[in-house]
Parts: structure tokens; C-alpha cells; sequence
């Protein structure tokens, strides 16, 4: 054993950790996935044991009744995933050039940090994950709370005992990794990171786009594992063959790296792209989901205290979905419609749907109808939704440019430069607007006049 020092603590470690076992979590995605003591540690930690009581997908499971899982599954496969997917790319970068992107020291190092990464980059979401935000003060995300929950004691050191085990293995200081390196890489943004004199250029901007880019392991898990969960295809797309066909494309002059498909991969990249836009069509805003977040949101206010950037990690880890519920249970009991509402799943009727990339003219249509419905019958109950994602989340169908970080480069065999998505995937040119659904709910006893008037109203236009 051994003791170091971290921000003037005691932080003790094991020098012999590599002669103990492996540890594999059976997943039912991937098989088995494998991890060293250390990395077992973290997963054994309090924070991250917290993601088995955070579900993945929020109200999904009152949809799609298998959809219970949550993530610390999901958090499992995106570290299974960024190895898989680093390995592959930088190998085939040497198959293609006839060297190493990285010195054999230098890919161990950064193959263990985005390990790391991949396991706390969900460390601070809140209840039901991305539907619990609305408890957030304003600018707060719940990416401020990993921040908090990396640099807390109990996950620190690990990290640091990580570190310093990386540090004795390739046998120099440089290689050290500690909770500031995670998220100087991770969570700091670019303009701040790149002043920072440990951020490393290209190198680190390369790393965070294995975890933050249009092409990134957080997507690749989260649409195999929601589609698994909810029983649905729409998810599913040609995950061996996409990371068999990934490598990086390096302009040395420009101090440039990016994450690369070569063209024979083409097709499952545009597989996995199309997998996305129908799971968020299908899933993520299904209609009933919408409205049960609607309702959970509601509660949550009711529920939780505003969730502010003062407030300490410790009691912002003692807000899971077990809890949340509980505390729903309670104002139900006490006669509060709405936690009576959510418990009995008694959903308002949709009666009106836009198309699924509706047009500024098409909401202030759905914006005229609403308040038609309110005028026409003035005692009744109604909710809007407007399920919107920006165009920015799916790949920029625009001419490769390194420097924009937006496009994803495609190789071309006997071709020093690649081409880029826009002259090469016809097919992904009809995805380059946002999702834009706008909805209209009304109470159910009077849902079928409400739908003839909409018909009326429909009729004259």
C-alpha cells in the first residue's frame, strides 16, 4: 500500500492491483462487459449505485411497460463502447497511414480516460434524468452536478488512485489522471479548456467527441439500449460494422484530429443516424410520454426544492426516482389531482398532432386552433407540447470543414482528404431540419367535440 496526496488529503492505493481479477457485468446488449478493481470501486461507489434509482428514459416506462431501465446500465455500455470504438479507430488509422496515431504509452492513457469519462458523465442527473431539469434554476444543467459529484471526496479518490496507478504502470507523471484532467476534457467548455496549459490540442477536443459529437458512444448505447428496453426496431442499426469502419482523419499542418468514417461503413452510419430521428419520432416524444412528463414536471415542483448551484452534492444525491415517487404518494393521499393524475396514468386525449417537422406557420396554426378550442368551450381543460429537436443535434450536411468540428469527414479509398456527408449521403439530406411536433391535449369526457370542432375548423380552411 501506498499513500499520496490529493488537494492536501490522504488518498491510499494499491500498487499490486493489476495481479487482481477482472470483474464482468453480464449486459444484455453487449454479452459481458469487463472491468479492472479500480474501475469496479467506482461503479461500487454511493453516486454511482444512485443511477440504478434514476430510470434512462423518465415516463417512458408508463408507455412501454419494459422500459425500466436506468443509467447505470446505460453508463456500463458507453465505457464498454468508447474502448471498443477508440481501439477500432485508432488501429485502422495505423492500418491506413503505416504508423500510430499515438505512442503506445499516450493510447493507454487516454484509452483510461475516456473510460473514466464515459462512467461519471451521468453522474448528476437528477430524478426521471432529463425530464427532472425542470426543478433547475435558470442556466442550471445537470452537467454542473457531475462537475460537484467528480470533485467530491468519495468519487476523487478513486479517480486519483486511478491515476496514480496509470502514473507507476507507464512509469511517468505526465500520465497522471485526476478529477480537474476529467473534466478539463469532458465538461469544460472549448473557449475556457483550450487556454487551460494541461490541455492537450488535438488531442483532448479529439477525445470529448468520443462522448459529445454527432457520432459519439453516448448515442451508440442509448438507442440499442432504449430499443431493446421498449421492444421497439426503430433503435436498431449495424453497431459492429459502424465501429469496424471508424478511423481518424489527422491534418498535422492544421494540428487537426477527427473522428472519421471510412465509406465502406457509410450505410451503417446512415443507419444509425435514421435509427435516431425515428426513436425520437416514436419514443422520446411519443405522445402519451409527453404528456406524463408534462404532469412529472408539475410534480416535481411540488415535490423538490429548486435545485440551485449552491446546493451540496451530498443533498442533491438524495433525490432519486424511489424518492420522488414516495413523496407523490403522499400529496396523492392528501387529495393533490395531479400526483392522482400521474399514479393512475389518466391521460388527457391528444386531439391535434403536426407533422413531424412542422414549420413556423404550422405552430402559430396550432397556436390559433388552441386558442380557438379555449374560446369555443370556455370551461375546458387543455395543454399545449411543442417536442422540438434543433437540427444542430443531427449531423450538418455541409461541406467537410475540419475546423467547424460540425461535419462528420467520410474516407474515400486512395484519397489523402475526405469527402464530406453532404456529397456523399444522399440519403441523409431529408434529416437536416429539426423535429418539430406540436400538440393539443384536452380532458378525455370531452375529447370527441373538441375533435369535431378541430374537423370544422379544418373543413373551412
Amino acid at each position: 500500500m501506498k499513500r499520496l496526496l490529493y488537494n492536501n488529503r490522504q488518498v491510499v492505493y494499491r500498487l499490486d492491483v493489476g495481479k487482481l481479477r477482472e470483474t464482468q457485468f453480464r449486459d444484455p446488449i453487449y454479452g459481458f462487459i469487463t472491468v479492472d478493481p479500480l474501475e469496479l470501486e467506482l461503479i461500487n461507489s454511493s453516486p454511482f449505485q444512485r443511477l440504478r434509482h434514476i430510470k434512462q428514459l423518465a415516463t417512458s416506462y408508463l408507455v412501454y411497460h419494459g422500459a425500466e431501465h436506468t443509467r447505470f446500465g446505460h453508463s456500463l455500455g458507453v465505457m464498454h463502447l468508447v474502448s471498443r470504438v477508440f481501439d477500432s479507430a485508432v488501429e485502422n488509422f495505423e492500418k491506413r497511414n503505416e504508423k500510430p496515431l499515438f505512442d503506445k504509452k499516450t493510447q493507454l492513457w487516454y484509452r483510461q480516460l475516456l473510460r473514466l469519462i464515459a462512467l461519471v458523465h451521468d453522474l448528476g442527473h437528477p430524478p426521471f434524468s432529463h425530464a427532472g431539469e425542470g426543478v433547475f434554476e435558470d442556466g442550471l444543467k445537470h452537467e454542473d452536478f457531475t462537475k460537484k459529484i467528480i470533485f467530491e471526496k468519495e468519487v476523487a479518490d478513486i479517480i486519483c488512485r486511478i491515476g496514480n496507478r496509470t502514473v507507476e504502470e507507464l512509469k511517468a507523471k505526465k500520465y497522471n489522471i485526476t478529477p480537474e484532467l476529467i473534466w478539463l476534457i469532458y465538461g469544460e467548455k472549448d473557449s475556457i479548456a483550450v487556454l487551460n496549459k494541461k490541455y492537450i490540442m488535438p488531442d483532448f477536443k479529439f477525445l470529448k467527441s468520443f462522448m459529445d459529437s454527432d457520432l459519439d458512444c453516448d448515442k451508440m448505447d442509448y438507442l440499442l439500449r432504449d430499443s431493446h428496453y421498449c421492444g421497439v426496431n426503430y433503435g436498431k442499426y449495424d453497431i459492429n460494422r459502424l465501429i469496424s469502419s471508424l478511423t481518424v482523419y489527422k491534418n498535422e499542418e492544421e494540428n487537426i484530429l477527427n473522428l472519421a468514417v471510412e465509406r465502406g461503413g457509410l450505410q451503417a452510419f446512415e443507419e444509425f443516424v435514421v435509427a435516431r430521428y425515428f426513436m425520437f419520432v416514436q419514443v422520446y416524444f411519443h405522445k402519451t410520454r409527453r404528456y406524463m412528463d408534462m404532469l412529472l414536471n408539475d410534480l416535481l415542483k411540488m415535490v423538490l426544492p429548486t435545485i440551485t448551484r449552491s446546493m451540496p452534492a451530498r443533498e442533491y444525491l438524495q433525490h432519486t426516482d424511489n424518492s420522488v415517487l414516495e413523496a407523490i404518494e403522499i400529496i396523492k393521499a392528501a387529495g393533490n389531482e395531479t400526483a392522482e393524475a400521474f399514479i393512475g396514468r389518466k391521460v388527457m386525449r391528444c386531439v391535434y398532432e403536426s407533422k413531424t417537422q412542422a414549420q413556423k406557420s404550422d405552430d402559430m396554426a396550432a397556436h390559433f386552433l388552441a386558442s380557438g378550442i379555449r374560446n369555443h368551450f370556455p370551461n375546458i381543460q387543455i395543454r399545449e407540447d411543442l417536442a422540438k429537436k434543433l437540427p444542430t443535434e443531427f449531423p450538418v450536411l455541409e461541406r467537410y470543414d475540419a475546423d467547424s468540428g460540425k461535419s462528420i469527414p467520410v474516407y474515400v479509398k486512395h484519397s489523402d482528404k475526405p469527402e464530406s456527408l453532404a456529397s456523399e449521403s444522399e440519403l441523409l439530406k431529408g434529416l437536416d431540419k429539426a423535429i418539430s411536433i406540436k400538440r393539443i391535449y384536452v380532458e378525455r369526457n370531452r375529447a370527441a367535440e373538441v375533435e369535431a370542432y378541430i374537423r370544422e375548423i379544418q373543413q373551412k380552411e
